[in-house]
């Protein structure tokens, strides 16, 4: 299988590792797996030495053969980029559709463009870019996974046009415990931009953040019909069974002071 590999080691570098007596040194490699159709390529993980990799441009084909035919690359598989902890660029070709489970978790992204073609973004697919300032889902958008900016603590502001109904899990959570095993907010998210479609969101869908405006793209009457949730053990006669169903929220004891805009567009 035909590999696309980054150089790693510089003059720098080689000076470092003479002064602290260390390095990382080699190559980053990122790997392609044909999809079991045989009608496209997904990038399926990177091996070597992921502090080598700074920025990656995703191609729009792939051939895996010199030679061979060039099919498209529509997909970043599960933990394909993940643990690139120095990855702070990255461009997806508009033929991807599909982002995975944790494929850009723990990089250093600060800012990704996520194209008009992506239809599914899976669980956690950039939790824990610490350096993200702003990120706009696009409206092609039909999944929008669980945890998928989960403790993004640079962003400022999150545009999502996708065309969802709901709003999961721990979406755009930033709440962490300090060794006191105290609850603290380390974020910078202040706008987060809703679409019109969305039904429900969950209670901890936008916890831990400092949200001073939501700018909702429905009207007034749309967004009171929308409600907070959360899934809990429904209880039988005082006891908890292994049943569960959905628990209602007020609004305004999940958003506190944040001031709601109708029919804004993004």
């Amino acid at each position: 299988m035909k590999k696309l590999a980054v150089a790693a080691l510089s003059a720098a570098c080689i000076l470092s590792a003479a002064v602290f007596g260390g390095c990382d040194s080699g190559e980053a490699t990122v790997n392609y797996k044909l999809s079991e159709d045989g009608t496209h390529y997904i990038v399926s993980g990177v091996t070597g030495n992921l502090r080598a990799l700074t920025r990656y441009d995703v191609p729009s084909t792939y051939c895996e053969e010199e030679g061979g035919q060039a099919l498209p690359v529509t997909e970043i598989g599960n933990d394909a980029f993940m643990n690139c902890t120095r990855l702070s660029e990255v461009t997806i070709p508009d033929t991807v559709t599909r982002i995975g489970g944790r494929a850009f978790a723990r990089c250093a992204l600060e800012y990704v463009t996520i194209p008009e073609s992506v239809i599914t973004i899976d669980f956690c697919a950039f939790g824990d870019n610490s350096y993200l300032k702003e990120i706009t889902v696009p409206e092609s958008v039909e999944f929008l996974g669980e945890l998928a900016f989960y403790r993004c603590t640079s962003l400022k502001t999150a545009v999502v046009k996708a065309n969802i109904e709901m709003l999961g899990y721990r979406t755009f959570f930033n709440s962490a415990y300090s060794h006191a095993q105290t609850l603290y907010i380390n974020s910078m998210l202040e706008k987060v931009y809703l679409p019109s479609t969305l039904k429900k969101i969950h209670v901890s869908a936008l916890a831990g953040n400092k949200i001073t405006d939501i700018y909702f793209a429905g009207s007034e009457e749309q967004w009171n019909q929308m409600y907070f949730y959360d899934v809990v053990k429904k209880v039988v006669d005082g006891q908890e069974t292994e049943e569960t169903e959905e628990r209602k929220y007020d609004k305004k004891y999940v958003m506190g002071a944040a001031q709601v805009h109708f029919n804004s567009e993004f």
